[in-house]
């Protein structure tokens, strides 16, 4: 019988020696090859089967999963390197693949523990109010047990005089108990619902801190993906306008080899206050897509209302610069726009803003373009 591996290190079907003289094209591994094979065959497996991560969205490690696996496979650039491509066993980045999985490890199972964390505190404070609630229920129905019994042993035996003041005894001790419980429940449930709703403010919090981008504190690329699909879904169902703005710093890698990182850091962060002061609407989604590129989601806005306000951003920005060792660093964006269209996916809605974003570097940057358009401002 034939067997197949297949995504083999060639990128196809590899055949068993048995069936060699049966396929012309067919070639045995050999242990070196096995092995680059099996790595990136557990690196992909990594990217199907994701565990949920901060600061990657399952489709984006995905992606750099692959990225990996053909790198050592292929020799391709590695995701952390700009390198030419080349199949010299020298050219692989060993160390970057064991950080990637090294990191991957670390973030997925730091998250997977913050939510059980949390889930644990839910249970708990659940399971606090029952136990109260119960040993209270006790305690009140000994009560009321006590009452009975006194009153089953007094209708045994006792005159009706008797009878009738310890049936009203106990009718009175019943509404005794009773309001008592009630005004229990009513301080328990009160006080269970501000429990929970400090622990909601408190994984909000930590929501929130997780979808923020660490340097900028713009919302990172998980939050800016989950955004994008909410967008396009209200843009399906109510067919409301809605804009993707995409900008990056003109010649960022200058001022980082010129200046160094710090300064562009300094640079990135003075953009994203002045991307966020230009965007204040509510439903204004400003992230940080990447590197120094800033993403902007606006729901309820046309073509030419985007545009206006991506040109009054490059004028903010014309405003800001850094003085660094006597020389001012200038600040400078390049910004695509691109309208949400029907039957727009995410990728889709992406790639014309993007395309949008290199018209205008290529008309000379600072300038704005439009997806569709071919002129810039």
């Amino acid at each position: 019988m034939t067997e197949r591996i297949k995504g083999g290190v060639f990128g196809r079907s590899i055949t068993s020696p048995s069936s060699a003289l049966a396929e012309d094209d067919a070639r045995v591994l050999s242990p070196k090859d096995m092995g680059l094979d099996t790595l990136a065959a557990v690196l992909r497996t990594l990217g199907e089967h994701p565990f949920e991560q901060v600061r990657l969205s399952a489709a984006a490690f995905a992606r750099l999963a692959e990225q990996w696996a053909r790198h050592v496979t292929t020799g391709t650039p590695s995701p952390s390197s700009t390198a030419a491509s080349g199949s010299s066993e020298a050219r692989r980045d060993w160390a970057g693949v064991r950080n990637f999985v090294r990191e991957y490890c670390a973030e997925a199972a730091a998250h997977n523990r913050s939510v059980l964390g949390d889930l644990r505190q839910v249970i708990w404070v659940f399971i606090q109010s029952l136990s109260q609630q119960l040993r209270a229920d006790e305690d009140s129905d000994g009560r009321v047990q006590v009452q009975l019994e006194r009153l089953e042993e007094l209708a045994l035996g006792s005159e009706p005089s008797a009878l009738k003041k310890e049936v009203l005894s106990t009718v009175v001790e019943l509404a005794r108990v009773m309001e008592e419980r009630r005004k229990a429940h009513q301080k328990r449930v009160c006080d269970l619902g501000d429990q929970v709703k400090t622990l909601g403010q408190e994984l909000d919090v930590t929501r929130r801190q997780s979808e923020v981008d660490a340097l900028t504190q713009l919302y990172n690329r998980r939050a800016f993906d989950e955004y994008l699909g909410r967008t396009l879904e209200l843009q399906r169902a109510f067919g409301q306008d809605a804009c993707l703005l995409m900008m990056d710093v003109d010649n960022f890698k200058t001022v980082n080899d010129t200046f160094g990182h710090a300064v562009g850091d300094e640079v990135l962060r003075k953009v994203a206050d002045t991307v966020t002061r230009n965007f204040i609407r509510k439903s204004d989604f400003v992230a940080r897509f990447g590197g120094d590129e800033i993403a902007v989601v606006l729901r309820e806005t046309g073509a030419k209302d985007a545009r206006m306000l991506a040109s009054r951003l490059l004028t903010a920005l014309r405003s800001v610069q850094i003085e660094r060792e006597g020389i001012a660093v200038q600040v400078r964006g390049s910004v695509g726009v691109a309208p949400a269209k029907a039957g727009d996916s995410a990728k889709t809605w992406l790639e014309r803003a993007d395309a949008a974003l290199y018209a205008a570097k290529r008309a000379g940057r600072d300038q704005v373009a439009t997806a569709g358009d071919q002129s810039a401002a």
